[in-house]
This record gives structure tokens, sequence and C-alpha cells, in this order.
């Protein structure tokens, strides 16, 4: 006997092992191979990514070799005697439309400059420039020549877009240069990230670094072209795109990344530009790594559950295999509830979890009390179905009790500790019950305790055998498993909502679903340090609808509140998409226009003030709206900026209304804006 009971326990030991074993090569398999899965899928969206900026540039580059040989072509008619200005209009209105260009000249052969989009070049001289002097070295008119990145007086860096012109022998006779504009492809890399640790890099085939995303000091510049670097090892490998997941050389760190070469097929370049997007291997690994480690120690806990067990069960025989099977049952309903509430809301969590409660238990009925903070009420929260129509007389969730009134429930939350009651004969029947009716012939009621404060009572009842303190001990594991999971879905979810009303309240307008006035202020402060970096302009219109009170006053506060949203969704639809259009209070709204000077921007505002005049708000209604226009001086504070256009808005109502009216600052003073003059506006033809 005692053989065969060492032989037998030996095969459990035995199949212990090569179950665990086995189980510990599907945990390993498992996790290898949604690493695996997780690289290449990675793999997959960094190269996406790269041909989408890919695109996107070559795309700029296209267009730009286009204009450039327009302006080639019309070099003739520009420098004709009867228009001797006329070149440097046409460079300013062409770099003016192209978004991604910043400066725009052309040259003679010796490299002074003939014409340009900015007056202070004309006749500056650039022979020694790079990307004068490679076209002239390897003059071919049909080759698009991209230059290395250079640096600006700024401190940033950009690149030259050139094209050679030849001369009437065919031999060189200057270049037509555009300088790009570094914000333009910043916005363009940073459309394309999609987690903060995420790094796209625009490179010349040189090995020069032009611009990082996001701004790493020291990138620009830099020269990556040294043996062993990922961008050497892309160059050499001859292919158009590359994954390598390796330290980087520029920065030190270990990276994965996808190399793209830009070159058109369209264009004859010179030089390609190559495209590099990473990301951080531990940034992209890190939910792995964490579900790695959560199924690391469920298998180190399945190892030391099964071990004890078995060394339980020799031990003690059939009473332990049923105390495991039932402790089994436990694990696999909390991991349950935990499935469960990635799916539903806490309410029906609630209510699976106290059928799970009544299933494990064996009781018919069974009811979820949350206790209030002054432990003095409870408030059932859920119930069996058998417990709403046989015992409570609440139609409806949320029934309340005093605890002087809770009966069994009163001593769970006095002692703080479960209460069981298997025998009701002669006990008085308890509120909620019907007249003459004792249904309940024992109940079991266990406390969910936090923070020294009893937040929720759990109970069952009418087993068909008496309650143990087995019973009591399962109750109260799940009892206190379901509020765990409960509150935290219930945190998690009010979390969530505040959040999100929080982010939105503090950028939009919850009318007109424009920015708001806090947003708008932040966005102006960026902008007025943008102009004065780049030197470029910067105007802004400030309208008022006229009448709006009467519209409110006449046709209700609704009716205004279409107004306002028609005039959002008319303006919205007629500027640029890179400018800031803000409702500033009221019926009140304000456009800051970048790179648009008060011309430009008057010119706006009146085919604004005309599309609004014509459109027709329904019901015949027809509204106008005053404009008030004026242009950034460099160094006024932004109050005085906003100052000034709100003068030009209230001189447009005095004037009339439905009209335009401009705050223009002639008289500069140190870098203030010392006086200021209203102009009327004239006549403008809008032609669409």
């Amino acid at each position: 006997m005692a053989s065969s009971s060492r032989y037998r326990t030996n095969q459990h030991w035995l199949a212990l092992f090569v179950a665990l074993a086995l189980l510990g090569s599907i945990v390993a398999y498992n996790l290898v191979s949604m690493r695996q899965r997780l690289i290449s899928q990675e793999h997959q969206r960094l190269t996406v990514q790269a041909r989408v900026i890919d695109k996107n540039i070559e795309r700029q580059l296209e267009v730009t070799s286009l204009a450039l040989e327009g302006v080639i072509e019309d070099l003739p008619t520009l420098y004709s005697s009867q228009n001797p200005t006329h070149a440097n209009k046409r460079l300013s209105i062409l770099a003016d439309a192209m978004p991604g260009i910043h400066t725009l000249f052309v040259t003679d052969a010796t490299g002074t400059i003939l014409a340009a989009n900015r007056p202070v070049l004309i006749g500056r001289q650039i022979a020694d420039r790079h990307y004068f002097t490679e076209p002239r070295q390897q003059y071919n008119p049909d080759t698009l020549y991209i230059s290395p990145p250079f640096k600006l007086a700024s401190n940033g860096y950009v690149f030259n877009i050139t094209k050679t012109i030849s001369g009437p022998d065919g031999r060189f006779n200057g270049i037509v240069t555009a300088e790009v504009d570094p914000d333009y492809f910043a916005t363009i890399l940073e459309s394309t990230r999609y987690a903060p640790d995420m790094c796209n890099t625009i490179n010349h085939g040189d090995g020069l670094r032009f611009m990082t995303v996001p701004y790493l000091e020291g990138q620009a510049g830099k020269n990556l072209a040294v043996p062993g670097s990922l961008f050497t090892r892309h160059m050499e490998s001859g292919k158009p795109e590359n994954i390598f997941t390796d330290t980087a050389y520029a920065t030190g760190e270990y990276r994965m990344a996808a190399l793209l070469t830009l070159q058109p097929k369209e264009l004859k370049v010179d030089k390609p530009l190559v495209i590099l997007v990473s990301r951080s291997p531990d940034a992209i690994l890190k939910s792995w790594k964490n579900e790695a480690i959560f199924q690391g120690l469920l298998f180190l806990v399945a190892c030391i559950g099964s071990i004890a067990g078995l060394f339980l069960l020799h031990r003690r025989q059939s009473q332990f295999e049923k105390q495991a099977q039932r402790a089994e049952a436990m694990v696999q309903i909390r991991y349950e509830l935990l499935e469960y509430a990635t799916m539903h809301t806490a309410d029906e969590l609630l209510q699976y979890a106290l059928d799970e409660v009544c299933r494990i238990s064996n009781s018919p009925i069974g009811f979820y009390h949350f206790v209030d903070p002054d432990q003095q009420t409870l408030t059932l929260q859920a119930w069996s179905t058998r417990t709403l129509q046989e015992f409570c007389r609440a139609e409806s969730h949320g029934m309340h009790y005093g605890v002087e009134q809770a009966g069994v429930w009163a001593d769970c939350i006095q002692t703080r500790a479960p209460a069981i009651h298997n025998d009701y004969a002669g006990l008085p029947h308890k509120k909620g019950f019907p007249t003459g009716h004792a249904p309940v012939v024992r109940e079991l009621v266990v406390p969910v305790i936090r923070d020294e404060r009893i937040v929720a009572v759990l109970g069952v009842g009418n087993k068909s055998s008496d309650y143990t303190l087995k019973d009591s001990e399962e109750v109260l594991y799940l009892a206190d498993v379901t509020w765990e999971i409960i509150d935290s879905r219930r945190s998690q979810e009010e979390l969530k909502q505040a959040n999100e009303l929080l982010a939105n309240h503090a950028r939009i307008d919850y009318l007109t679903g424009i920015y708001n006035r806090r947003m708008f202020d932040g966005l102006m402060d960026a902008e007025i340090a943008r102009s004065c970096r780049y030197n470029s302009s910067l105007s802004l219109i400030m309208m008022d609808i006229d009448y709006f009170k009467q519209v409110n006053d006449t046709l209700g506060h609704a009716a205004g509140d279409h107004v306002l949203q028609k005039i959002a969704e008319l303006i919205s639809g007629r500027i640029r998409n890179y400018d800031i259009f803000s409702r500033w209070g009221g019926e009140e709204f304000v456009i800051m226009a970048p790179k648009n000077d008060l011309l430009k921007a008057t010119e706006l505002a009146e085919i604004l003030r005309e599309a609004i005049e014509l459109f027709d708000f329904g019901n015949g209604l027809r509204i106008t709206v005053s404009f008030g226009v004026t242009q950034y001086c460099s160094g006024e504070q932004p109050e005085d900026f906003v100052g000034r256009a709100d003068s030009a808005l209230y001189q447009a109502k005095r004037n009339g209304r439905n009209r335009v009216e401009i705050a223009a600052a002639p008289v500069v003073l140190s870098q203030n804006c010392a006086t200021e003059e209203f102009v009327r506006l004239p006549h403008i033809e809008v032609t669409s």
C-alpha cells in the first residue's frame, strides 16, 4: 500500500512538472510570437509614415520645380524695360502662393541677385554659396539641384531648390532658386508622429541633417555620413527603403528606424533627400513587457499554487480536492469579472458579479448594498430576480434603508464582520417583506471595508444547507473583488469623462466648434513670436455682428445661436488652414492671419463681409458684419495689437456698419507702434 501511494505521488509530481513545462512553453511561445508580431507591425507603421512624408515632400519638390521653370520661361518678360519691378512682384506672388517656400530669387552668371521676393536681397553676391557653385560646376538645365542644409543668421537650417538658367549660347547664365520654409517641413514631420517617443528627420543625400521633429539640440546640420551609421548603411545598401534597429550615431540612442530615399521619378535631382522615422524599441515593447511580466507572474502563481495544492492534496486527500476546486472557481470568477469589466458598465458588472456569488454559494437570492459615508444608510444597488419579486417592494434601482431597520445587515455593519443566521424562526418580519410571509430561512451577510470604513454589504440567502465559515470566506472574497473592480472602473470612467470635458472646454467654443478666446490668446503669442523671428507679416481681423441683439430679441436665442454657428461655418470655409479663427466673445469673432500684410488681410475681410451679406440665414433673415483690420507692429504688446483692431471695428460701427475699417500704424518709434490712424477702406473688387 505504501509503495502504491508513493508511486501515485511520484506520478502526480511528474505529471505536474510536465504540465508546468508545457504551460511555460506555451506562455513563452505566445510571448515570442506576440513580440515578433508587434515588431513587424511597428516596422510597417514606420515605413508607412516615412512614405507619407516622402509623398508630401515629393509633391513640394514637383511644385517648386514647375514654379522655377515658369520663372525661367518668363525671364524675358520679367526683365522688360517697360516694367523693371515686375520680376520682383512676380517672385513675391509665387513665394506667397507656395507655403513651403520662404525666399525666391534669380541671379546672373556671376552670382549677383537680380530679382527676389525680398527686396533686401537684390544686388547681393552669392557666388561662394554651395547652392550656386554646385549648379554652375555641374551645369545641366534639366537637373533640379538640392543643396545641403546650411545655417541662417537666425540659427535655423534651410536648404535651397535650384534650377539653372541657360544663356542664348546655351551656357550657364545664372540660377533661379527657392529657399524652403522650415516651418512647412516641420508641420509635415509633426503630422505623422503617432507616439511621443517618435522622431522624424529629413537628411540630405550628402549626409547633413536638415531637420528633426521633435526638435533636438545640435541635430540640425550634423553629418551622418560616417562609417557604420544608420544613414551610411542605408545608402550603401542601394535600396530605396530600409529598416534598422541599432544605436543611432546622431543621438547615441537605441532606435528602430525606417529610412527612405526620396528621389522622385518625374524629376532629375542631383542629390536625394533621406527620410528617417524612428521610435524607441523600449517604448514600442512597453506593452509587451508589461504583458510578459503579467503572464510570467500568472505562470509563477500557477506554479506555486499547483505545487502547494498538490502537496496539500497528499496530506488531506479528498477534502482538499474540493477546496482546491472551489478556490480555482474563485480565481476563475475574478478573471471573468476582470474580462467582463472591460466591455460592460459598472452597473452591469455589479449585477453579473452578484449572480456569480449566488451561483458559487448555491443561494437562490442575493443583494448588494452600498453604505453611505455616515455609516447610517444603505442603498440597494443590485439584487437577484427572486429577491426583487418576493422580498423587496422597491420597483426600481436605489432602495434606501436606515441601519436601524436593516436587521442582519445592521449586525454586519455594527460588528464590522460577516453575519450568519441559519434559523429565522420566530424573528419579526423585516421592513419591505410581504405581510404574513417569512421567506428567509438562512442568510449570510458580509461587509466590504476600505480605509477603516464599510463601503458595501453583500448578502445571500436560502441556501439548502446551513451557511458555514467557508461560505463566509468565499462570499467575502467575491464581495471584496467585486467592489475593487467596480470602484476602479467607476474611478476610471469619471476620470476619463472629466479629462475629456476639461480638454474640450480648454480650447473649443462649445457653440460654434471653433477656438475659444483662451486658446486664441495662447496661439496669438506663438504667432507673434514666429512673426518676429522670421520678420513676416501678421494681421488681425476682428468682426462683430451688426444688430445681433435684435435677432435675439425678436427671433429668440435659438435663432441667434443659429446665426453664430452659420457665420462660423462660412468663415471657416473661406480661410487658410493655418489661419487662426476664434470666437472672441458674444457675437464677436477674430482671425489671426500669418504671412498676410494689411492689404491682403483687408481683402480677406471684404470677401468675408460680402459672403455673409449675401447669405440667407433662413426665412429670409439677412445679417451683416462690421470688420476692423490691423497689422502687427514689431515690438508691440499683444494687447496693443488687439486694441488697435478693436478700435478699427468700432470705427466701422460708427461709420454705418457692414463695412471694413483699417487701423494702420504708419509712424514707428523704436520698436513700438507710437501712433495709429484709421484708414477708410476703398472699394475693393473681389473676383471669384
